[in-house]
């Protein structure tokens, strides 16, 4: 690829967990004893048998649910089972050393099915109550132009990398024979851009390999570079765009960007006002103790500890 190298972080369920003791207890608890447990009774009829542990199965008629609440793709299935039976192996050992019983456990329950409920009621108090609408996009884009300046001089880049130079002639030819770009870096690139067609976006220098910023930044507008060699194999550069330092960003580039700016503040907006309506119409005491210590009972963060109908207990 033509970035320069840098760390890549990746979701890996292999990861180092700080504290596998505590990891250990709230998988099992979670996820055998809540409402979102994993995995099934034993009784079931042995045809819609997914995977079974011991006494506890998992079976088939419940597989594409769980997956897509731990975010698995259906092509990912076989992946799911095989570390379906890795965490109950887990969880079946944590019962047996006891970890079950542990202390603090059912607090620790009680979090997690709070935070759940939480989350769910956030995400359908926004879907209720936030639409955003493009000319709201428009004014907060005209409004923070500031925001969307290029801040180095770049090109709209597109790139096409082979591991051989008559690979690299090939798609050259099929190029200067007039065939798309696109279809030629998907056809016959090894880059991680081959899907978008070889489109890397606007590059800046610094944020490419040297030899790859020569050559874009010595293409004009439109053209096509030469074959290049460097260390990751034979690149082809064709150079569709280019601003400076200093100009501002289309709105039809930037307008994801506009409207997740909007939408945070619309959901804290929402948020304090659902907060506020529940502490005027729910009974609420803290304490004379805790009004000092910075308590935001208050929708408003001001800190006041009481709102809405205080008891006096």
């Amino acid at each position: 690829m033509a970035y320069r190298s840098g760390k890549r972080v990746s979701r890996n369920s292999g990861g180092h967990i700080r504290n596998p003791e505590k990891h250990l207890k709230t998988v099992c608890f979670v996820f055998g004893l809540s409402g979102l447990l994993l995995t099934c009774r034993p009784g079931t009829k042995e045809r819609n048998v997914a995977a079974r542990v011991g006494n506890t199965v998992l079976s088939r008629d419940m597989i594409d649910r769980r997956m897509a609440v731990e975010g698995y793709r259906p092509e990912q299935e076989g992946d799911y089972v095989a570390r379906w039976v890795n965490r109950e192996l887990l969880c079946q050992e944590a019962r047996r050393l006891g970890f079950h019983r542990a202390e603090g456990l059912d607090l620790e329950l009680e979090m997690i099915e709070k935070e759940f409920l939480i989350q769910r009621l956030l995400e359908n108090t926004f879907a209720e109550r936030i639409r955003i609408t493009d000319e709201e996009v428009t004014a907060a884009y005209e409004a923070e132009k500031e925001l969307f300046v290029v801040k180095a001089d770049e090109v709209r880049l597109y790139h096409v990398l082979t591991e051989t130079r008559e690979e690299a002639n090939l798609a050259y030819r099929e190029i200067q024979a007039g065939k798309p770009f696109v279809e030629v870096a998907r056809a016959r690139s090894v880059d991680i851009f081959r899907e978008q067609g070889g489109d890397m976006g606007y590059i800046a220098q610094e944020q490419v390999i040297p030899e790859v910023a020569q050559a874009a930044f010595r293409t004009p507008r439109g053209g096509l570079s030469p074959i290049f060699r460097t260390s990751q194999g034979y690149h082809i550069l064709r150079v569709a765009d280019r601003r400076s330092k200093g100009e501002i960003k289309p709105l039809s580039e930037v307008q994801d960007e506009v409207r997740r700016r909007i939408r945070v503040n619309k959901e804290r907006a929402v948020y304090f006002d659902l907060l506020y309506q529940l502490q005027n119409r729910s009974k609420i005491y803290i304490a004379e103790t805790y009004h000092a210590s910075g308590s935001q009972a208050s929708a408003d963060g001001s800190g006041a500890s009481e709102s809405g109908h205080t008891d006096t207990e």
